[in-house]
């Protein structure tokens, strides 16, 4: 609440506090800037550094180099993951965990620049764009410290953390991308009159993704060589077989019209693949790894549309499809089990973007079949509209959508979500897209667990040219999820991209939507019953029972099982088949639920949201 108070002892009253808390301010960063070394510390050119590093049960050997123009390169070797990056202020690259170069998202870019700012001090002493404010006192470690907040113009916060007696340093508080975490600095030690630390550990919300490194050797002021920055030889992870370009079109499993199954070996053993082009690794079922005899290694929480999941990994994963192998990946190795269940078919394995970064990857929706082409060989079909493919964090890509004629948004370009459109609080909340609208609840998500959130129908979406109408979207919430990022605003699925024959160019960061009149067509499928239910062994078991719905005006309850629909019995195979689609079905039906003792309840379909 604000209060505007007439006349000069007003003036005065307001000035005073801004005056001194600005002094207090002043007073403790020249503190600080003093503890680390103050002219010498104002000089410092360069740091480079050597030591180890351990995260999530992993370890092994670390090198960075950082300069206060902007440039930085960082290594780390945990043996079954590396991981390597080098900035500079005109861009990046990294090396993902499969060997595979990639260009550094712009944001990945962003977030190194704002590190060397407030490694150098630069940002404290006003430069690279910074301002800094004096935040309230906080606790951390068992005792109280000043905090000074620096932030950049954007939305990312770093509050670092100071003793108020000299300005020492304890640690640093980061935003970045909505997800925070505490870097606790310690064993400090004066390096060409520079006060150092080494010892870096960063705390998350999850223990299994701290890490802690310990830096044995620190270099300062020494030039960075050139060859360090230099980018390094992609390393080819998908051939052909036979001197051949491409695969060829293959027939997928389109199941149940929002999944892409595409039949391939894995260490020369026959699966089915899930095409995932929002993976940001390839992933690997915890009992299938089991079943191929993959050795894991290490503990970290991957993030995943559900939420957190425990991950490992396991190296020397061979995947062929057709003629096409990809050789030596580095996979995430995570219990599929529940997302399994949830889809009704086997998940053994997803195949994430090592098959979209070396590889034009043609998907012909209509004719329910893929082919996978080296770059240089492809010519695109003549109707194809191209869209350009922006870098986001972690290697995936974006796409722009304008949502009812508001200005066009990005949105993550995921072949992996099987709904239409999901968005993220950051945008809609700041949108007030539910204000005034029709919602209910529905259960969203796959890694990570099943999430109880808001669902609702936007009159159109504008996409490729083409006007969508009546689109039901997913609401998420700003849980621990990749929903809660405020760099991407959501979520763009197969119920969209489903409509074209859809071909990705990561080489050239450009999608090709050549548009299919047929699905164009086609409303989206809408659920009209408000049982939100998984099947299990025979019967359909409700989860969730959606407020304003017709399950919910007749009574319907978690937890009841039903065994049959319109007296057909729910089969093993019911996910694939016509009768799981009864919950589409146009508003004014009626179906004829048996439940598991025997009962019959009707049930007339309508929409609710």
């Amino acid at each position: 609440m604000r209060f505007l108070l007439p006349g000069l002892m007003a003036l005065t009253l307001v000035l005073t506090p801004v005056a001194s808390r600005a002094d207090a301010l002043r007073s403790l960063v020249d503190k600080h800037l003093a503890w680390r070394g103050g002219d010498a510390f104002t000089r410092l050119e360069s740091i480079h550094a050597q030591g180890k590093t351990a995260t999530g049960g992993l370890q092994g050997p670390m090198e960075s180099w950082r300069h206060r123009d902007g440039r930085v390169r960082m290594n780390a070797d945990y043996g079954v993951v590396r991981e390597a990056m080098a900035v500079t202020p005109k861009g990046g690259w990294k090396v993902n965990t499969s060997g595979q170069v990639e260009d550094a998202s712009p944001t990945d870019a962003r977030d190194a620049l704002h590190r060397v700012a407030l490694d150098f001090g630069t940002a404290l002493r006003g430069g690279a764009g910074a301002k800094i404010a004096l935040q309230p006192d906080a606790q951390r470690d068992g005792r109280t410290w000043k905090v000074v907040r620096v932030t950049f113009g954007d939305e990312d916060l770093y509050d670092l953390f100071l003793h108020d007696a000299d300005g020492a340093l304890h640690g640093v508080l980061i935003r970045e991308d909505n997800v925070t975490r505490f870097v606790r600095l310690g064993d400090w030690r004066q390096v060409q009159g520079v006060r150092m630390p080494f010892l870096e550990e960063e705390l998350t919300d999850n223990p299994d993704s701290d890490s802690r490194t310990v830096v044995e050797t620190l270099e300062l002021n020494v030039p960075i060589p050139p060859a360090v920055l230099e980018r390094p030889e992609d390393v080819r992870k998908a051939t052909f077989a036979n001197g051949r370009h491409s695969t060829g079109f293959i027939p997928f499993e389109f199941f149940n019209e929002n999944r892409v199954y595409i039949p391939a070996q894995v260490n020369g053993r026959a699966t089915q693949v899930l095409l995932d082009s929002g993976a940001e690794m390839t992933v690997v079922d915890t009992a299938y790894a089991r079943e191929l005899g993959l050795k894991t290694q290490g503990q970290l929480a991957a993030v995943g549309s559900g939420g957190q999941a425990q991950a490992q990994f396991a190296g020397g994963v061979d995947i062929t499809v057709g003629n096409l192998r990809l050789t030596g990946l580095t996979v995430a190795v995570i219990d599929l089990a529940e997302v399994a269940r949830h889809l009704g078919h086997s998940l053994p394995v997803i195949l994430g973007k090592e098959a979209f970064n070396q590889l034009v990857v043609d998907v012909d929706f209509p004719n329910r079949r893929v082919a996978f082409h080296e770059p240089r060989s492809f010519k695109a079909p003549p109707r194809a509209v191209r869209i350009p493919l922006v870098e986001s964090a972690g290697g995936q890509r974006a796409v722009q959508l304008s949502i009812e004629d508001r200005p066009a948004i990005e949105v993550l370009f995921d072949v992996g979500n099987g709904g239409a459109l999901s968005l993220f609080p950051s945008y809609w909340q700041q949108a007030g897209l539910l204000a005034g609208r029709r919602s209910s609840k529905t259960l969203s998500g796959a890694v990570g667990g099943m999430r109880e959130r808001d669902v609702a129908t936007l009159k159109h979406i504008q996409f490729a040219g083409v006007t969508l109408k009546n689109v039901p979207t997913v609401f998420d919430d700003a849980g621990k999820s990749m929903s809660a990022s405020d760099r991407v605003m959501g979520n763009v699925g197969l119920d969209v991209l489903g409509r074209f024959r859809m071909i990705t160019d990561y080489s050239t960061d450009t999608l090709m939507l050549v548009p299919d009149a047929r699905a164009l067509r086609q409303p989206f499928r809408k659920d009209r019953s408000g049982l939100i239910a998984l099947p299990s062994e025979g019967r359909l078991v409700v989860k969730l029972v959606a407020p304003g719905s017709p399950a919910a005006a007749t009574g319907w309850k978690p937890g009841e099982e039903i065994v049959a629909i319109d007296g057909q019995a729910i089969g093993p195979d019911y996910s694939s088949t016509q009768l799981s689609r009864w919950r589409y079905r146009a508003a004014g039906q009626t179906v004829v639920l048996t439940m598991k003792d025997g009962g019959k309840r009707k049930l007339t379909l309508g929409d609710y949201f």
